[in-house]
């Protein structure tokens, strides 16, 4: 059923996609640039880099998506990519932080003693392998929480829409018999 959103919903849409396009955009840019300033690139580097411009295009896909009007995929899609930049950790020499936007949130240091800190960033991407044993970090993006519960009310004002729709037609179409 092809379902008629009214206009505010409609600008959700729209702010969510355009923050999710830019947050990619700006991500494939800082890429790039640290790419630049990269002397050596070995496998392993160059592999860190295509995930890295392969999650900020994920982000931009989200976006298209919203865009297009294909809302059902695109949310979806959306739900997973805030959902991967909700935590970020460092761990026996290993760590991963992927933000496609901003990051506002909370940081715990255990490496040496405990200390906790607030944080505040644009798109950004870490991913260490085997390297910093000692560093032990947990992050908490506040931000990609929101923006997962926001993308769940879109959703549920959707399901609203579809199901106001269809009792109206169903009415409509008794009518006529």
């Amino acid at each position: 059923m092809n379902i008629k959103l009214p206009n505010k919903l409609k600008t959700k849409l729209k702010r969510l996609a355009y923050y999710q396009i830019a947050g990619g955009i700006i991500g494939i840019v800082l890429t790039i640039y640290l790419i630049a300033q990269t002397v050596t690139i070995t496998g392993l580097v160059l592999l860190i880099y295509l995930l890295a411009v392969g999650l900020y295009s994920f982000s931009i896909y989200c976006g298209r998506l919203l865009l297009k009007g294909e809302y059902e995929l695109g949310l979806k899609l959306s739900t997973i990519n805030q959902s991967l930049q909700i935590f970020s950790f460092a761990l026996m020499g290993f760590a991963f932080k992927f933000v496609a936007g901003l990051y506002l949130g909370v940081g715990i240091d255990y490496t040496n003693d405990f200390k906790f800190d607030t944080r505040f960033s644009f798109s950004g991407f870490q991913i260490n392998i085997n390297t910093d044993k000692e560093l032990i970090t947990l992050g908490f993006n506040f931000f990609a929480v929101y923006l997962v519960q926001y993308i769940m009310r879109i959703k549920e004002e959707i399901e609203e829409k579809k199901l106001l729709q269809s009792a109206q037609i169903h009415t409509e179409e008794s009518s006529m018999d």
